[in-house]
C-alpha cells in the first residue's frame, strides 16, 4: 500500500454514468460475487495446486545447518498435511464455509485491478467488451476518497489479494492470519491475473444494494475509453461524457486510439 500501485475499475456506460452523477462507488455483497466464480468466500480451501518443489518459509544464505534442519522439518509437515484425503478434511471445510457466510453476510466489496498500465483481458471480460470504460486511480486514493461525510479510516477496510498454493497456504497459515477476511481475500491461483485489490465496508444489516458517497476528483485520476469502441462511437461517448467530468472537474475522456495507417 505505501507504494501506491495504479489500480483500475472497469465497467460499462450505465455504471460509469451512475458514478459520476450520483458520486457514489457501488458495493457488492459477497454472496453476488458467487455468480461468477462459485468458491468466492470460500477463502482457497479447496486450492489444488502444489509447487514442486515446496519452499520453506525462510531460505538464509550461506546455508545454516540449523535453518536447513527447521526448513526439512517444515517441509515434512506440510507434506504430511498435503495426504490427508479431501474427504476427511471436508466437514471441516463445510463448518469452516458455513461461519465465514454468517461472519461476512453484511460485507460489500469494491474490486479493482492492479497494474501499471490496462489491460486487454480486463477490457473484454469485465467492460462490457465495446462500450467499456475503466476509472484510473491508486490503491491510497480509493481508500481516502471514501473517507466522506463523517466516515472514519476504521471503517474502510482493504488489502490485496492473494493467490496461493496449497503448500504455500498451509505453510503462511493464512486462513489464520486473516481471520474471516480469509473468505475474500484468498483465491484459487487460476485468478492471479486478476492482481487484485478491494476496499470493504461492514453493514450494521442486509441491504439489496450498498453505494458509498465518494470524492470524485480524489477517486478519478483519468477514464479512459475502451479500445474496443468502434470508431464512429468515440464523438458521441464523448459528446455525453465529458460537459460532466467538467462539471464536476475531472479530466476530460481523450479518444480511444490513434489509428496509425490514416494519412
Amino acid at each position: 500500500m505505501s507504494r501506491d500501485p495504479r489500480v483500475w475499475r472497469y465497467m460499462d456506460l450505465l455504471s460509469l454514468l451512475y458514478l459520476l452523477q450520483n458520486k457514489e462507488l457501488h458495493f457488492s455483497q459477497l454472496r453476488d460475487l458467487q455468480e461468477y466464480d462459485h468458491n468466492e468466500g470460500t477463502g482457497g480451501l479447496l486450492i489444488d495446486v502444489v509447487n514442486d518443489p515446496i519452499r520453506p518459509s525462510i531460505n538464509v544464505y550461506p546455508s545454516n545447518p540449523d535453518q536447513e534442519l527447521r526448513n526439512k522439518e517444515e517441509i515434512q509437515k506440510i507434506e504430511e498435511e498435503l495426504k490427508i484425503p479431501l474427504s476427511e478434511k471436508l466437514a471441516r471445510y463445510k463448518k469452516q464455509v458455513k461461519d465465514w457466510d454468517r461472519e461476512n453476510a453484511n460485507v460489500y466489496i469494491s474490486c479493482w485491478h492492479t497494474n501499471p498500465i490496462d489491460s486487454d483481458f480486463m477490457w473484454r471480460v469485465y467492460a462490457k467488451h465495446e462500450y467499456g470504460f475503466a476509472i484510473v486511480s491508486s490503491a491510497q486514493d480509493v481508500v481516502s476518497s471514501l473517507l466522506v461525510d463523517g466516515i472514519e479510516p476504521a471503517k474502510i477496510g482493504w488489502g490485496f489479494i492473494v493467490y496461493p498454493t496449497q503448500d504455500e497456504l498451509i505453510r503462511d497459515r493464512l486462513d489464520e492470519y486473516f481471520g474471516n477476511f480469509a473468505a475474500f481475500m484468498i483465491k484459487h491461483p487460476s485468478f492471479a491475473h486478476e492482481n487484485e485489490f478491494r476496499v470493504f465496508v461492514k453493514a450494521r444489516e442486509q441491504v439489496d444494494s450498498c453505494d458509498m458517497k465518494v470524492n470524485l476528483n480524489k477517486l478519478i485520476h483519468e477514464i479512459r475509453l475502451s479500445p474496443l469502441v468502434p470508431g464512429w462511437a468515440d464523438g458521441p461517448l464523448l459528446k455525453t461524457l465529458n460537459p460532466i467530468c467538467e462539471q464536476n472537474g475531472i479530466t476530460l475522456i481523450k479518444p480511444n486510439k490513434i489509428n496509425l495507417r490514416t494519412i
